[in-house]
């Protein structure tokens, strides 16, 4: 990047992101945003910017995060695997809130290319059809009858309970909010719950695709399906994921990671120590969530610097994302 391109975008950041030095006793940068907003350091859950961040929101289809850890959990747990077909039930898209350019009742699809489609453009038919296929597995083996989304939403707000988002309610799988009620989630939390699926080196191939092929088999009939990530800053500034949402209730929204290159430490043994840098940025309900996101990747990397020059100092718990309460 030239030296004059540069001072133009860091001229873009100042004024779309104002850095505001937070009290003493939170140790954080404070982003002057409407949006609710996070950026987060992964591997030492250090929060380094925040706004708005414990304020509970409509997330749209950022809960298609938890549908598919809940799916590749069970697909690992229960050793079925991803291979298995599936199919779309006739209920989905009654259900549905949005159409599905690809998928109709009756469809069969593995359960893999079903959370290709859940995370890269965000279908809810897909979502519906893994969790009635997961959740009809879950209730066989528990030896009882229910209703399968009844059964998969639970385990989607299992985990998030389980991974510290107890500001969250999940009420269906494709997080568009046409249930009564609606639900809703916290930046903190949504950061807390994807954290844990980048965590898992199988929910990044799902993620960091620009585009990919699946499978539909209809009427006897097998269909090559392309389906294009909706993930616009994918390959930017080293962004490898992870997912996004937009629904009338929840306005724009994204999740977004990106890695940096590991720094190799000598140590005085002649022992070398290895940092891995991992940023994960939050933006909820914002007009521009891409140019708002990639903003607060720089502002989130700016602070993430600063601390680890200042020795990463700790002198508040809450500035960490465990015991971050965004209030």
């Amino acid at each position: 990047m030239s030296g004059r391109k540069q001072k133009r975008v860091c001229a873009r950041l100042s004024l779309a992101l104002a850095l505001v030095v937070a009290g003493a006793g939170a140790g954080l940068s404070k982003a002057s945003a409407q949006s609710a907003v996070i950026a987060v350091d992964a591997y030492n859950r250090k929060v380094h910017v925040a706004a708005h961040a414990g304020q509970k929101r409509p997330v749209g289809g950022l809960a298609k995060i938890v549908t598919t850890m809940v799916t590749l959990d069970w697909a690992e747990a229960s050793k079925v695997g991803v291979n298995v077909l599936a199919t779309v039930p006739d209920y989905a898209t009654r259900i549905a809130g949005v159409a599905s350019p690809d998928l109709q009742p009756g469809d069969q699809v593995t359960v893999r290319d079903l959370v290709y489609a859940t995370m890269m453009t965000s279908d809810n038919v897909a979502a519906i059809t893994l969790g009635h296929f997961v959740g009809n597995d879950l209730l066989q083996r528990m030896g009882r009858t229910g209703d399968p989304l009844e059964q998969f939403v639970k385990q989607m707000n299992s985990l998030a309970q389980r991974e510290g988002a107890t500001g969250t309610r999940f009420m269906n799988p494709h997080g568009y909010e046409n249930t009564r009620p609606t639900g809703g989630s916290t930046a903190a939390d949504i950061a807390r719950v994807a954290l844990y699926a980048a965590s898992r080196p199988s929910f990044r191939f799902y993620t960091n695709q620009p585009s990919r092929a699946i499978t539909v088999y209809r009427g006897g009939s097998k269909i090559s399906v392309n389906l294009k990530n909706t993930n616009q800053l994918l390959g930017v500034d080293r962004i490898d994921g992870m997912k996004t949402g937009n629904t009338p209730a929840s306005g724009g929204c994204v999740v977004i990671t990106a890695e940096r290159p590991s720094t190799v430490l000598k140590q005085a043994d002649g022992a070398s120590v290895i940092f891995r840098h991992r940023m994960l940025v939050v933006v909820l309900g914002s007009a521009d969530p891409f140019g708002e996101a990639r903003s607060l990747l720089y502002q989130g990397w700016g602070a993430y610097d600063q601390w680890l020059a200042a020795g990463r100092p700790v002198t508040d718990k809450r500035q960490m994302l465990g015991d971050f309460t965004g209030r």
